[in-house]
């Protein structure tokens, strides 16, 4: 390709992450989706094109093959490595004829290729869960601040970014609904609160928040020094009460989250409502934890059917 339709391409890039920004884009997704772009054009710059205009199916059916190709330290790419290089270009030719750069999106018929999804790890029992939640004294101002927030993760299963963005506004424990603002992918949802969950969150509002709380802010919830909790003291504060509950294995609000999703679907809750607790985008997403009730199938099958048994 001619070197200065590579440099409108690149400026084209820079151009949608912009975008990608503008539309509340996680950050990652922001600096990932140009950085994995950068292959795509240095692949072009190898073809014998005109004009990035003349790129069309064939080319970006080619460029997939050349993936399949590609090694990197002398092993082919994982089909999970070959979809984070693809998923870009097809985010990235949707924007381009979205803008009429192109009449149409010569990338909406690429697929993917199938990403075998690996089971959620480290799900909790309900023994577990509720040794667990049991932790936290909820007497002592950071007991009942960390009882709320083991109770409303387990209950709403939301991320631990969501969490810690939450809004005293976004509550209302009248009506038992959480408000997530800005979740992933820039999405907004309403997700019902517990009972319990719902009880220990309104008695932090009332007796633990306003003793934590130094400065004036609007942030749910807060450190011992009145800031908005971090990341890393989030898992901190989780895998916390992991170690006192005797588990073995560190558990942090992801895990939290995948129990919530993978004890629903063992009660029998249809898997939309758990595609609309999570905030997952896609149905495919949350069929993982179908997965999850078929492993846990196949051990009580092994342990309970006569002829497994006599093994």
């Amino acid at each position: 390709m001619k070197e200065e339709s590579v440099t409108k391409l690149k400026l084209l890039i820079a151009e949608f992450r912009e975008a990608l920004r503008m539309e509340n884009y996680s950050p990652r997704t922001v600096d990932d989706y140009p950085s994995q772009l950068k292959l795509f054009v240095q692949y072009l710059e190898s073809l014998p094109l005109e004009d990035f205009n003349q790129i069309d199916r064939e080319t970006l059916h080619q460029y997939q093959m050349y993936l399949y190709g590609l090694q990197k330290k002398g092993k082919p790419l994982t089909l999970q490595a070959q979809s984070s290089r693809l998923a870009p270009v097809k985010a990235f030719f949707r924007w381009l004829a979205k803008k009429d750069y192109f009449l149409y999106d010569p990338a909406a018929s690429l697929e993917l290729p199938g990403e075998r999804r690996s089971l959620p790890r480290g799900i909790m029992s309900k023994k577990e869960i509720n040794r667990i939640l049991i932790q936290p004294d909820p007497e002592t101002i950071l007991g009942l601040r960390d009882k709320a927030i083991l109770e409303l993760l387990y209950s709403t299963g939301i991320r631990n970014s969501e969490l810690r963005n939450l809004s005293i506004y976004d509550v209302d424990t009248a009506h038992g609904e959480l408000r997530i603002n800005q979740g992933k992918g820039g999405k907004d949802r309403v997700v019902p609160i517990g009972e319990i969950a719902g009880q220990y969150l309104q008695t932090y509002l009332k007796e633990a928040r306003p003793k934590l709380v130094k400065e004036e802010t609007n942030i749910l919830f807060v450190s011992i020094n009145g800031k908005q909790l971090s990341r890393y003291i989030l898992a901190w504060i989780v895998a916390k009460y992991g170690r006192k509950a005797g588990i073995d294995r560190r558990i942090t609000p992801h895990i939290f989250r995948h129990t919530c999703a993978t004890h629903m679907l063992k009660g029998r809750s249809n898997l939309r409502y758990i595609q609309e607790l999570l905030g997952h985008s896609s149905i495919a997403t949350t069929q993982i934890y179908t997965k999850v009730e078929v492993s846990d199938l196949k051990k009580e099958h092994k342990r309970c059917h006569p002829r497994e048994r006599n093994l």
